[in-house]
């Protein structure tokens, strides 16, 4: 595939509007490029989320905008000697304010044959908003938001679907929730300030706090319009492009085309209980380890009830304060849920049984919060963390598994043979972290929705997620023996819980350089997919670091096998 720098000038400047070179966030801190004024301000932003997502020379984690297999990098926190290479990072961006410019731009693309990246904030796990030598299509700027008392798909010449609201394709959770809790209504979305609910969230699938509730934010999603591989730009529902409309609710953001807005199913903003759990032992001390597989099993009743929550195992944790322990903290919610005593008189039991285990007192609170929306953006008020080097591991776990006698053994089994990091520049790497993200409404949908979403998630009630990461300075040789491990060690022993076709991966939350990804990601949906994306995108213009039809190209995109 040709690439970007094979332009000439003239090419370029004769492109669509809103179309600029780019060069890495790291450049103004290296060689010729360095500002001192500037490169203080990168170093100074550089671990915000909010300033990554407005910049579209940067994403979330850095290591994706470097290219170590070519030996490019320009991290912001690295020696002003050290060679600025362009990385992933797209040669030019453009910074699309309408579907015109989404138009214009991809049939520019088309016309040059150019390699394509689509970004809205960079919040991905697997490197899929950027591309060696692209064009990207950064869709960032695109912020509309409409409530709507009685949707109507387009087409649909019966029944309303009731309330919904549409927003464009930049428009990111912490402001979405901020608006929604204006007009008293809200959605299934994420639990996260920055991440975009257009992009690859909903078109990953879309896990929530909300999910026991409501479904997978994909479950939730209307009516897209997308920009087509084409440069058409289309209404894809239920009553016209449903192949499209099948595909993009589940089969993976960057694939389908350049989404413009989507129409989500919504409800009047219901109350919420939330709640905090955390207690532990010293360290080495193996009641530890039988807290935490009476924790897993209490998650069933939990998840069964309503509840969705995120914890995080600290077996090896060093605290000025606490010294060397081995710690659990949860926190969760209990949506459309009025009654704090309801939720205190199912979790308080368990408190008690994990503080007789482990013979030190677990501390638990719950708060009734009268309204969902105005909880969540208090709750993602601030910038996410970002600009470490990430890579992710993870797998699905279903409610049967953990529901057995021997799941729960099984699990911590595994999880205590994971190795803990230290002294590394990625927090959370001396923890574990498990997500409660699916419930009874998403089980329920298994009869109602037909989606690309993979059928895993109708029997899921865990993910389990390992991070992972290296130091700026790290040679190639010691990134790559840490993505071997998590890929060909860590991850395959939690494959091994439910091997074979019982279980599967949250493609956005997973190893960038996942095996076997297509049955890890979409299992028996996949064979569908792969055909769709022949037919919809032939030429292949939108691919993505394990995405659907990737197999045919090499890692990064640019040259087909």
């Amino acid at each position: 595939m040709p690439r970007a720098t094979t332009l000439p000038s003239q090419t370029i400047a004769s492109g669509p509007g809103h179309l600029h070179a780019i060069k890495p966030v790291g450049a103004v801190c290296h060689g010729s490029t360095y500002d001192a004024e500037a490169c203080s301000a990168a170093r100074k932003n550089q671990y915000s989320s909010v300033w990554r997502s407005a910049n579209p020379a940067a994403v979330e984690w850095p290591n994706w905008e470097a290219w170590p297999e070519q030996g490019q990098s320009c991290y912001i926190d690295t020696e002003k000697s050290t060679p600025c290479g362009q990385g992933r990072v797209s040669l030019y961006s453009l910074q699309a304010q309408s579907p015109e410019d989404i138009q214009a731009g991809v049939r520019f693309a088309h016309k040059h044959n150019l390699r394509v990246a689509i970004r809205n904030t960079g919040h991905d796990f697997a490197g899929r908003s950027v591309a060696p030598e692209s064009l990207q299509i950064n869709t960032h700027l695109m912020t509309d938001k409409k409530v709507h008392k009685k949707f109507k798909p387009a087409g649909c010449n019966g029944t309303d679907e009731g309330l919904a609201v549409t927003v464009g394709a930049g428009v990111q959770l912490y402001d979405m929730y901020k608006w929604l809790g204006e007009h008293d209504v809200m959605v299934v979305g994420g639990s996260s300030h920055g991440v975009g609910i257009t992009g690859g969230y909903i078109q990953g699938g879309g896990h929530s706090m909300l999910s026991a509730i409501g479904g997978m934010g994909s479950d939730n999603a209307l009516e897209f319009t997308v920009v087509t591989a084409d440069g058409r730009h289309v209404v894809a529902n239920s009553y016209q492009n449903t192949d499209l409309f099948w595909a993009l609710r589940g089969g993976g953001g960057g694939t389908w085309g350049v989404v413009t807005s989507v129409t989500v199913r919504a409800f009047k903003d219901p109350p919420m209980v939330t709640f905090s759990l955390t207690g532990g032992a010293p360290f080495g001390n193996e009641s530890y380890w039988e807290a935490v597989e009476r924790f897993h099993a209490f998650l069933p009743e939990f998840n069964d009830a309503g509840g969705n929550m995120y914890y995080w195992l600290m077996p090896d944790l060093k605290d000025p304060g606490l010294g060397h322990v081995s710690v659990i903290t949860a926190s969760g919610g209990f949506g459309n849920q009025s009654s704090k005593a309801a939720i205190d008189k199912l979790i308080k039991p368990l408190v008690k049984e994990l503080s007789e285990i482990t013979g030190t007192p677990f501390n638990y609170t719950s708060i009734l919060s009268p309204k969902s929306a105005i909880t969540y953006a208090e709750t993602n008020k601030a910038p996410d963390k970002a600009g470490q080097r990430v890579i992710l591991g993870s797998r699905i776990v279903t409610r049967d598994f953990l529901k057995s006698s021997e799941g729960p053994g099984k699990v911590t089994a595994a999880l205590r043979s994971m190795r803990t990091y230290h002294g590394e520049s990625v927090e959370g790497q001396n923890a574990i972290q498990g997500l409660v993200v699916a419930g009874p409404a998403v089980r329920a949908n298994a009869d109602k929705v037909d989606s690309a979403l993979h059928p895993i998630w109708r029997k899921a009630l865990l993910h389990i997620v390992l991070a992972r990461g290296w130091d700026a300075d790290a040679t190639v040789a010691v990134q790559q023996e840490v993505q071997r491990n998590l890929t060909e060690v860590e991850v395959p022993i939690l494959k091994s819980l439910e091997p074979g076709e019982g279980g599967g991966a949250y493609l956005n939350e997973a190893d960038g350089y996942e095996e076997n990804f297509q049955d890890s990601f979409w299992g028996s949906n996949y064979p569908r997919l792969y055909e769709l994306k022949q037919k919809l995108d032939p030429e292949n213009l939108f691919i993505v670091r394990r995405g659907v039809g990737s197999e045919d190209w090499d890692a990064e995109g640019l040259c087909r096998k």
